[in-house]
């Protein structure tokens, strides 16, 4: 595993990167323990190699324990993903073609689409109306909001 690499580009999130910048993409925030009442300690964007520690039954799998670089803590499981024998923060892709908003909400004006199986940055989550959670996306330079549902964690092993 190229840890060196991972902890690079983990280092350009946590000194002045932007949760939007390229090629830092669909961040994962690891905290001090294991659950999201528990401090963050760093962020890691997708694609930072990680070992996994421990993803403990007490923790109904729901989070792993992980190391990349001098960054140790807690990580959702679900962020976590495979590229042939490597554990990393996985990329966000979208599941069919997905509609971009100006807004959390099918009321605010469609700003783009988004085709099938690419790569996108995810950003902050919200619930909306109807309980809909919609996600803060940018795709070929546009940012607005897409429907949760439609996006997932590439290779992940445990599908949120």
């Amino acid at each position: 595993m190229n840890k060196i690499l991972g902890f690079a580009a983990a280092a350009a999130v946590l000194f002045g990167g932007s949760a939007f910048a390229d090629p830092v993409t669909s961040p994962a925030n690891v905290r001090s323990g294991p659950s999201p009442k528990w401090r963050v300690v760093a962020t890691l964007p997708a694609g930072t190699d990680v070992t996994v520690v421990d993803c403990g039954a007490g923790w109904k799998r729901d989070w792993c324990e992980v190391q990349a670089g001098s960054v140790h803590g807690f990580v959702a499981a679900g962020v976590l993903g495979t590229q042939g024998n490597n554990v990393l923060i996985a990329p966000v892709v979208t599941n069919n073609q997905v509609a971009i908003y100006k807004g959390p909400g099918v009321n605010y004006k469609i700003i783009g689409n988004i085709p099938e199986n690419q790569t996108v940055n995810q950003g902050a989550c919200v619930q909306g109306t109807g309980g809909v959670v919609w996600c803060q996306v940018n795709y070929g330079g546009r940012t607005g909001y897409a429907i949760q549902s439609e996006l997932q964690r590439q290779n992940a092993l445990f599908p949120m």
